[in-house]
C-alpha cells in the first residue's frame, strides 16, 4: 500500500526483525486456528515492514499468498473492527474495490505487551490509473443509501479521531453538532481557542439550513493518501482503504478530494457523468473542508491551526 509511514514509538519490543517476525507468526497462526484463513496462510516465507505513525503495518508473503498487516496495542481492536465494517459495507455496494479484511483478532506474546491486529487483501497499487472510472465508480457507491438517518451503526474513525455517528434525521444537526462542535471542543480542552470559531459555527449552520442530501455511503477520508490503482495493465482498477465510513451527504468526500491539492480533471468528470454536482456545492464545500482541517488542527497542531481560522473567517 503506497502510504507515507512512521514507526509508532508506542508499540515496544515490535520495533526490528528480530521482535516482529515472532509477532507475524503468531498473528498468522491466530487467524488460521479461528478459520479465517487457509492453514497454509501459517507458512510465513517472508515480510517487509512500511513505516506509519501509529502502527505496525506489514506487508507478508505466506504460502497461501500475499497479505497487508497492521498491529496496535490491544486497545486499538474497536478501531480495526470499525476499519473491517466500513470495508466490508464499501464493498458490499459491488460499486469501488476497496481492500479486503480477512481477519481480525489479537494475540500475546511473553513478555510483550498484547497486540491487535487487521489481516487484509494485499493489492500492489499505483498512484496513477484511470481517474475517470474512480469518479464514476465513487458516484455509483454514493447512490447506496439510508432512510434511517445521517450516521452509522457503530463508531468510526477519522485518523485518531473518534466519530460520533448516532443517528440524526437533520443533516444540520448531524454535521453541526457531531463533526465540528466535537472537534472545537476538544480543541479548546487541549487549550487551542480559534478565532472565528463561534463565527464559523453560525455561519455553518446558515449554509447548511434546509440542506437535507441523500444520506450515501461515505468513504469518509478521501485525501489521494486512502486511493490507489492496481498497476495491472490488462486489468486496472481504483481501490479505497483507510475509510472513515458512515453515511452523509456525498459532497463531503468530494470537497475532501479538494482540501489538500485536487484530484485530476478526469476524477470530477467521471463523478459528474453519473452524480452531477449542485449549483451550490461551492457554497457547502468550506464547511465540509473545515472538519477535515479542525480534524487535523486538533491532530498535528502547527500550520493547520492558522488554516483553520483562515477558513472560518471566509465562511
Amino acid at each position: 500500500m503506497n502510504h507515507a509511514f512512521a514507526l509508532d514509538e508506542r508499540a515496544p519490543g515490535y520495533h526490528d526483525d528480530h521482535t516482529a517476525q515472532p509477532l507475524l507468526r503468531d498473528v498468522l497462526a491466530d487467524a488460521v486456528n479461528n478459520r479465517l484463513l487457509f492453514p497454509s496462510a501459517a507458512d510465513l516465507r517472508g515480510f517487509s515492514r512500511h513505516q506509519h505513525k501509529n502502527q505496525l503495518q506489514f506487508s507478508v508473503q505466506t504460502a497461501a499468498g500475499a497479505f497487508f498487516i497492521k498491529c496496535q496495542e490491544l486497545a486499538y481492536l474497536p478501531r480495526f473492527a470499525a476499519e473491517q465494517e466500513c470495508l466490508l459495507r464499501m464493498m458490499a455496494t459491488q460499486t469501488i474495490a476497496a481492500c479486503a479484511p480477512l481477519a481480525l483478532g489479537s494475540v500475546k506474546q511473553p513478555d510483550i505487551q498484547p497486540m491487535a491486529y487487521l489481516i487484509l487483501q494485499h493489492i500492489p497499487l499505483a498512484v496513477h490509473g484511470d481517474w475517470f472510472s474512480a469518479g464514476q465508480q465513487l458516484a455509483q457507491m454514493h447512490h447506496h443509501t439510508t432512510d434511517k438517518g445521517y450516521g452509522f451503526e457503530r463508531m468510526t474513525w477519522c485518523g485518531e479521531t473518534a466519530q460520533d455517528n448516532r443517528w440524526q434525521e437533520s443533516w444540520r444537526e448531524f454535521f453541526i453538532g457531531q463533526r465540528l462542535q466535537p472537534l472545537l471542543t476538544q480543541l479548546l480542552e487541549r487549550g487551542i481557542r480559534l478565532a472565528h470559531s463561534q463565527k464559523a459555527l453560525q455561519r455553518a449552520s446558515e449554509i447548511l439550513a434546509c440542506h437535507q442530501p441523500d444520506a450515501s455511503l461515505l468513504h469518509g477520508d478521501l485525501w489521494s493518501g486512502n486511493i490507489g490503482f492496481n498497476p495491472d495493465k490488462q486489468l486496472s482498477y481504483p481501490v479505497l482503504f483507510d475509510p472513515a465510513s458512515y453515511y452523509g451527504d456525498a459532497e463531503t468526500d468530494l470537497a475532501m478530494t479538494e482540501l489538500f491539492g485536487r484530484f485530476p480533471k478526469k476524477f470530477y468528470d467521471g463523478y459528474e457523468s453519473i452524480n452531477p454536482l449542485s449549483a451550490n456545492y461551492e457554497k457547502r464545500r468550506p464547511v465540509y473542508q473545515l472538519y477535515h482541517l479542525l480534524n487535523h488542527a486538533l491532530l498535528f497542531g502547527g500550520s493547520y491551526i492558522p488554516q483553520a481560522e483562515a477558513l472560518m473567517a471566509k465562511l
